[in-house]
């Protein structure tokens, strides 16, 4: 599961297109912060993830709620975010794992519904550098001590 970009499928959920791109080196956070409402992806501070595993698990979980119309927030992106969360208070998970005004690592999570939405381009108006997605690449930017304050218990790291 390495790339530049991820793009896959789920076999249950054959409708969906995920594709998630890692950015370094981020220099307009805060502009994307700022226009979190109107962008239609998941942005997350990758210092808060460790593994691709976890990044899949949030996002089956995200399309599983969606299609079982059990989604707790607007959208299917910033369920994401609060899959990745312990807590169902989506406004903990943002504050815990979306992107802050200094990041400058990020990761972008877009999910398309084939039916329903263009072809997606690539483009996420991050700028930084994009990079591989990867188990290596996420253990690189990930921080161990944010991770196990924002995920209790974390006795396994």
């Amino acid at each position: 599961m390495a790339g530049i970009v991820l793009k896959y499928k789920i076999p249950q959920f054959q409708e969906y297109t995920i594709h998630v791109q890692k950015y370094n080196n981020v220099t307009n956070s805060s502009e994307l912060r700022s226009k979190l409402a109107e962008l239609p992806f998941a942005y997350i501070d990758s210092k808060t993830v460790i593994s691709v595993e976890q990044l899949s698990s949030a996002i089956y979980k995200a399309i599983l709620e969606t299609e079982y119309n059990r989604m707790r927030t607007r959208t299917i992106h910033s369920e994401c975010i609060l899959s990745l969360s312990p807590s169902s208070n989506i406004g903990d998970a943002l504050n815990r794992f979306g992107i802050k005004e200094g990041t400058t690592d990020i990761i972008v999570i877009k999910i398309i519904e084939d039916s329903n939405e263009e072809p997606y381009d690539g483009n996420a108006s991050v700028d930084g550098d994009l990079v591989p997605v990867s188990d290596d690449e996420f253990s690189t930017s990930a921080d161990k001590e944010i991770i196990k304050t924002v995920c209790i218990p974390c006795d396994k790291l």
